[in-house]
């Protein structure tokens, strides 16, 4: 790999988040360790790799593919690397791109807005493209090379995943490299990156030590073998790197090496198996029923390995263990985060299900223990589960849902629900509305029925354990935040929410406002609508997206008032929240730019009203979550500003989905069919300015292409050096030869006929 400068982080970027040092080990490359056999051969492969955009390392376990890339990457500490140690826990695509965001923050790729609190990752599971755009623009815009590298991408299965990882391969600069590791074939379309020379591989026999790596290997370790036992150890290892590494600690220190390598055969995992059994055994009774009572866990500390094995100097065993051993692989730099080695975590794990069954459900309650009280909450819950503890998962799951949901990782929400079964009656409540606020969010009207049906006898059950104040009341906010029954009944849900929902201080408390707020637009009551909006929107504990929605239709709401400034006032402020949180790409958020769009087209500034419709709209259509009344107003409003800037086919379009959209209500539908016949009205306006009763002159065509800015008639006449008084009847001269009284109607007629 040439030499590369790390890369700035850019005129006013910010420095890349912090993190805990749990997730630090995620995020940071294996350190270079001493007793490694350095090997050059490999180095070189992934040298000549980067010609390509993406290299792919795949073998099955024990290959040493991360050693491989660790080594190509740690020679040259200059280079920009970000790195990523992928889990079962990244098939959620937010909190995939998230982790990847952040591990180039740190390698000098800093994208804009990021901060901490996308590590509970915006965006939904299906629409992270504005994210994969921006990370594609950030790494487009690095001055020197970067390299993302994704360890352990077999533990990625997510559909959606493997599609956003193809598009970003598709899109690569080309100053950006992308390393695959891996244990099997990732699902991408790696016939298509081949026939177009986009992939570089390194495979099995590639990775296989050759003998003079082998010699080496037993040397470092001062174990001499005969050269026709070395050949018999290549030859039942295969090259296999994990079989020789074990095989050389349990050679170290025998009288007799060469009788012990002619005493073992079969294939790589009989192998590693016995060889791990035999590093085992080389420890105490109290050291190994350590290594095997954390073999429980992916990675861990020493804190966690005290509270899992009940001990108190973890910290010095492991210690010990690092550097006697080549199996606990370090994660950190400061050396706080650990791993074993994927075949020895294996077998450990083997014999402590053998030999103490009954011990390991009470390891996993442990470790649940100590990641609940540390906030992650991912490892917890599969830890719970793993532990038979399902009440305990479930109750963090009931908990924690709605800042998760908030966050847009509705797809991490869903996932651990899946262990727990269909929720019912039987397994109560509180897992029952979780199911349900889901099913509301994510569009599935069908299991939303069924879910509701059976909280039917659970009306008073409350408080809930996501500090709602009973079934009633989430089950109303419910009808009326996501309104899947019509308008009367948001209204009656909205209604009911406000009044149970008493505590200014809960979140649900700004939810049941905003519900109240809006069910009082969508019928035409302005004045009852913004009481209630404010107060959400003004709300501390509501959550980001429903301050978005409040101010969003609260813009709305002051738009139909008259209120323009603060129309555009609400509209910007939903815009910065979406923006400064990372919220683009939930389907929700884009009301926001909805909203902003109306009142940017009321500014007179037309151009950049289409432009941020078009943006809210895409991002609406990305995601099958999409809701009722989001896709409504969103509709209605490009609808209206697309008319008033002469778009008529388009126009006319939208307003075709939105008859289908609206066709689903009937009763309470009489102010949303109002404002469809005022747009309406707009097109068949069309018709009667099908002519220009005469010319416009050249001073009036001069007013007229400053008419389109947000420019008053006095600016306009010092632009052009005139009087007011002579702009004023330019003006009236244009609006008499189009044939009408406004401002706005002048340029849409204008656009029309391709006069501006």
């Amino acid at each position: 790999m040439a030499s590369r400068a790390r890369g700035p982080l850019g005129s006013g970027a910010a420095p890349p988040p912090s993190i805990d040092s749990f997730l630090e080990a995620k995020l940071s490359r294996p350190l270079s360790r001493d007793n490694w056999v350095y090997r050059d051969r490999l180095v070189e492969a992934m040298d000549r790799a980067t010609r390509h955009p993406v290299t792919l390392v795949a073998a099955p376990a024990g290959y040493g593919k991360t050693t491989t890339v660790a080594q190509w990457l740690n020679r040259d500490d200059s280079s920009s690397v970000a790195w990523v140690s992928l889990d079962s826990g990244d098939n959620d695509p937010d909190r995939l791109w998230t982790h990847v965001e952040v591990a180039l923050g740190r390698a000098g790729c800093v994208l804009p807005a990021s901060e901490p609190s996308r590590l509970v990752a915006p965006s939904s599971g299906d629409a992270p493209r504005t994210v994969l755009s921006a990370i594609v623009n950030a790494l487009a815009a690095m001055p020197d090379d970067i390299v993302l590298v994704l360890d352990d991408f077999h533990s990625i299965q997510h559909p959606a995943c493997h599609d956003q990882v193809q598009f970003l391969v598709q899109n690569l600069p080309a100053q950006a490299h992308l390393v695959i590791i891996t244990r099997s074939d990732p699902g991408l379309r790696l016939g298509r990156l081949r026939a177009s020379d986009q992939l570089a591989e390194l495979r099995a026999n590639d990775l296989s030590f050759t003998r003079s790596e082998a010699v080496e290997l037993l040397a470092r370790e001062q174990v001499t073998l005969a050269d026709d036992t070395v050949s018999q150890l290549m030859e039942r290892t295969e090259g296999w790197p994990a079989g020789l590494y074990l095989a050389t600690l349990s050679l170290a220190g025998r009288a007799d090496p060469d009788d012990f390598v002619r005493r073992f055969s079969g294939g790589n995992r009989f192998i590693g198996d016995y060889l791990t059994e035999e590093v085992l055994s080389r420890h105490s009774d109290r050291v190994r029923e350590f290594i095997t009572n954390v073999s429980i866990l992916d990675r861990f500390s020493a804190d966690l390995c005290d509270q899992v094995t009940g001990m108190t100097d973890s910290a010095s065993i492991l210690y010990d263990l690092e550097r006697s051993n080549l199996f606990v692989v370090p994660l950190d730099e400061e050396r706080q985060w650990f791993r074993f080695h994927h075949l020895f975590a294996a077998v450990a794990l083997s014999e402590l299900e053998i030999t103490r069954p009954d011990e390991v459900r009470s390891l996993h309650g442990r470790a649940a223990e100590w990641f609940t009280s540390h906030g992650h909450l991912d490892e917890a819950i599969q830890h719970w589960l793993a532990a038979g503890h399902s009440e305990d998962a479930a109750l963090l799951i009931q908990s924690s849902w709605l800042q998760y949901a908030d966050a847009g990782r509705a797809a991490t929400v869903l996932g651990w629900l899946e262990p727990l079964g269909t929720p019912s009656s039987a397994t109560g409540p509180a897992a029952l509305v979780t199911a349900a606020w889901m099913a509301a969010i994510e569009g599935n009207e069908t299991d939303l029925a069924g879910h509701l049906a059976a909280l039917e006898d659970f009306k008073d059950f409350g408080p809930l354990p996501d500090g709602a104040r009973s079934v009633e009341s989430s089950v109303a906010m419910i009808h009326g935040l996501l309104g899947y029954g019509g308008p009367l009944e948001m209204m009656a849900g909205a209604e009911r929410a406000v009044e149970l929902e008493t505590d200014s201080h809960s979140p649900y408390h700004a939810i049941a406002h905003v519900s109240l707020g809006h069910a009082h637009f969508v019928q035409g009551d302005l004045e009852r609508a913004i009481g209630t909006l404010r107060t959400s929107s003004g709300s501390d504990s509501a959550p980001g997206i429903i301050r978005v929605l409040s101010l969003s239709v609260e813009s709305f709401v002051e738009s139909e008032r008259g209120n323009q400034p603060r129309s555009l006032e609400c509209a910007e402020l939903a815009v910065d929240i979406v923006e400064t949180r990372g919220l683009r790409a939930s389907p929700q958020a884009s009301l926001a730019f909805a909203a902003l769009g109306q009142a940017q087209a009321e500014a007179g500034k037309t151009d950049d009203a289409l432009a941020t419709l078009e943006l809210g709209l895409a991002l609406r259509r990305q995601n099958s979550a999409q809701g009722v009344w989001g896709p409504i107003h969103q509709l209605l409003v490009t609808a209206r500003v697309a008319a008033q800037a002469g778009r008529f086919p388009l126009a006319r379009d939208l307003l075709a989905e939105l008859a289908t959209r609206m066709s689903r209500f009937t009763a309470g539908m009489a102010v949303m069919h109002e404002r469809v016949a005022a747009v309406q009205q707009l097109l068949r306006d069309e018709v009667a300015a099908g002519m220009i009763s005469e010319p416009l002159t050249e001073r009036e065509l001069d007013v007229l292409r400053l008419l389109q800015s947000s420019m008053s008639l006095h600016e306009i006449a010092a632009e052009l050096y005139l009087s007011f008084n002579t702009v004023k009847t330019h003006a009236r001269a244009v609006y008499r030869k189009l044939g009408v009284h406004t401002r706005g109607e002048a340029l849409r007629i204008a656009r029309h006929h391709s006069l501006i």
